[in-house]
């Protein structure tokens, strides 16, 4: 039998590469694809390199919702898939997304389907993406499938503009709080150094720590910023390792206030992210694959390869749940009864809009408190700094009333 060179996007989203041998072309990507791999090239070996797919082209979240939406009302009012990628494609001003669009109509004109041609494009489309348009092909309702994407990617990006509105007024709070007392640290404080040297008198400890930070960072701020970069860096670099990533997702889940919320915010696109793929009709093994990549917790993510280990050995979901400990137990017991009921995708979705609606409010009262404590922060610092500024003429005051 030949032997074919390959290039596939495993379900993380991966690009992979390898050789196989089958009976022919057709076979070999028929079993790339029962494996859960989706090839995008694929050819005789001997016969030269294979071309890679474009990875690095990203596309915003916001324009791939418009794209799903638009994409399945030509689909259900009629249009073929091609028209329909080429009247998009005459429409779309981002010229990344008419980028990928037009590669993935040339690899449908060859013969590629859909889901597979946007497997090549993992920057633009996430394995969630790529797993229900394949879904939906094989059910015969692409139309459904897209439509129901573009409701979960709106819902996604309303959340995340929440989030960035609510979190806006405190960083600007920060930022031009903390600009206001490094400037008053480095420019206005040095000023006072030869008047309090006038005194000829002990300065107060508030106005000798003062003067001594003020020194250090005007003599000493190059040294301290190229050290804050290198902690940065160093910093990214062990959190980019696995074990480092381990280590800041598992402090992330202790820190008091933002641990819950973060554990909150994970479970619901667990949630949401598991009965999207299984109302699709994706196997249960392949879903928990995906699931795992789209968490952005490393812990939890672990948790999931445990729990999926375990219902490929034969074992229900809600048991190996509830046995790693990292997950909540109202998501085990909701799981539970989904299985008994056989509706798990129905359930999953309750739990993920109950989760939805307490990340909100938490988020809220987070930002609630946050707020006042940074201005109790930055106005502490800057009393001190007036404090410490005018001891020194109080005390030369009661020196000279003595």
């Amino acid at each position: 039998m030949p032997t074919f060179d390959y290039i596939a996007i495993d379900t993380t989203g991966a690009r992979v590469t390898g050789r196989l041998t089958d009976t022919d072309e057709q076979a070999a990507t028929q079993r790339l694809r029962e494996s859960g791999s989706f090839p995008t090239a694929i050819r005789l070996a001997g016969e030269g390199p294979l071309s890679a797919p474009r990875l690095a082209t990203r596309v915003k979240s916001a324009d791939l919702t418009i794209f799903s939406r638009q994409l399945a009302n030509l689909v259900k009012g009629g249009l073929p898939l091609l028209r329909a990628f080429s009247a998009l494609i005459e429409h779309t001003d981002n010229p990344n997304l008419r980028q990928v669009l037009t590669e993935v109509r040339s690899e449908i004109q060859s013969g590629t389907t859909l889901s597979d041609a946007l497997a090549g494009h993992p920057g633009a489309f996430p394995p969630l993406y790529v797993n229900m348009v394949r879904a939906g092909e094989e059910s015969g309702d692409l139309q459904g499938v897209l439509a129901w994407l573009a409701s979960l990617l709106e819902r996604d990006n309303i959340q995340r503009s929440q989030i960035r509105s609510a979190l806006a007024y405190p960083l600007l709070l920060l930022t031009v709080g903390s600009a206001a007392v490094t400037c008053l640290l480095i420019f206005l404080i040095p000023r006072f150094v030869d008047i309090f040297a006038e005194l000829e008198q002990a300065l107060p400890l508030p106005t000798q720590i003062l003067l001594n930070v003020s020194s250090g960072l005007a003599k000493w701020w190059w040294a301290i910023g190229g050290g804050i970069a290198l902690l940065w860096t160093a910093a990214k670099q062990y959190v980019g390792s696995p074990s480092g990533r381990l280590a800041w997702d598992r402090f992330r889940l202790r820190l008091p206030l933002l641990g819950p919320l973060t554990r909150k915010i994970v479970v619901a696109r667990l949630s949401r992210t598991l009965s999207t793929l299984l109302r699709g009709g994706v196997p249960i093994l392949s879903a928990m694959e995906v699931v795992r990549e789209v968490l952005g917790n490393e812990v939890l993510a672990r948790g999931v390869d445990e729990v999926r280990l375990k219902v490929k050995e034969g074992e229900s979901i809600a048991g190996p749940l509830a046995q790693e400990g990292v997950f909540p137990p109202l998501l085990t017991h909701m799981i539970a009864l989904g299985e008994e009921t056989g509706d798990l995708p129905g359930v999953l979705d309750t739990v993920a809009n109950s989760y939805d609606v307490e990340v909100e409010n938490e988020m809220k009262a987070v930002i609630s408190l946050i707020e006042p404590l940074i201005i109790l922060v930055m106005g502490t610092l800057i009393a001190f700094i007036i404090l410490a500024m005018l001891l020194p003429i109080f005390q030369m005051n009661v020196f000279q009333a003595g």
